[in-house]
């Protein structure tokens, strides 16, 4: 562990040259403290060498986390529709999340996958989160994130989606919580963080096609735990739970990425 951890503290300062002041043993307590395998690290090494620094209060690093990596933010949270002072308020609030703390939020990198994308995932949950009911968030977002076409669907329909929505959303909550660690961050940069099956592939060293079938595979899977929990806990008709299911099945993603924020 000590070679790789010199190797990988070498990596960080190539990477970044004007990133300095921090030393081998501040970046292994670092790598100890987060809990970062040698895979990842041999991986990601420049990116923990600078969350290391940005940690422990480096100017450079801090700046390059604050202004490179936050500045960001309008590309990432685009498909919101934020307006521009919401923006700058994620900004802020993510930066005292990450840097400031206590204790920051930086110290829980790792390297599972590249430092903007586990930012970027870190983003929209705080952009979700300060939408609340809908001040922060457009009005047209807002109602796709928190009831996607409820106003499309017939009366009977609407009837189904109110009486029976929180037993969805338990059953789903629940789906997601006995899935991998894996698997929920293959759906946090997916859904979350609005990334392209090219960027994902990018992350795992696979190709677009076998993120697109890892994705599909996932969203099988919870549906399937879903529609088993619904039948259990309703007992009703095949027929009758067909109807049920084709009037709550559009809720999967948007309720998925509520729920991927909230863990």
């Amino acid at each position: 562990m000590s070679h790789q951890t010199k190797a990988a503290f070498a990596d960080g300062c190539a990477r970044w040259p004007t990133v300095r002041g921090i030393t081998l043993a501040t970046f292994r307590s670092f790598i100890a403290d987060a809990g970062i395998g040698d895979d990842a690290l041999a991986e990601h090494a420049g990116d923990v060498y600078l969350a290391a620094a940005a940690v422990a209060g480096h100017d450079k690093a801090v700046k390059i986390v604050s202004e490179d990596l936050l500045g960001e933010l309008p590309r990432w949270l685009a498909r919101l529709r934020l307006p521009l002072d919401t923006v700058e308020e994620v900004r802020q609030v993510l930066r005292s999340k990450l840097l400031v703390g206590p204790p920051p939020r930086l110290a829980q990198y790792r390297a599972s996958g590249p430092l903007g994308a586990w930012i970027r995932v870190a983003a929209v949950r705080t952009a979700l989160d300060l939408g609340g009911d809908g001040d922060a968030i457009g009005d047209e977002t807002n109602g796709r994130l928190q009831d996607p076409l409820l106003q499309a669907l017939d009366p009977e329909r609407q009837l189904i989606r109110t009486m029976y929505s929180a037993l969805f959303e338990i059953a789903l909550r629940d789906a997601v919580g006995e899935m991998s660690k894996r698997n929920r961050s293959l759906l946090r940069f997916h859904y979350l963080a609005g990334m392209s099956f090219d960027a994902i592939g990018r992350i795992y060293h696979v190709n677009r096609s076998t993120a697109v079938r890892w994705l599909a595979a996932i969203r099988d899977e919870l549906e399937a735990a879903v529609k088993l929990r619904l039948w259990q806990e309703l007992g009703i008709s095949t027929t009758e739970f067909q109807s049920l299911w084709n009037a709550v099945r559009s809720e999967v993603e948007v309720s998925l990425s509520r729920l991927l924020a909230a863990v």
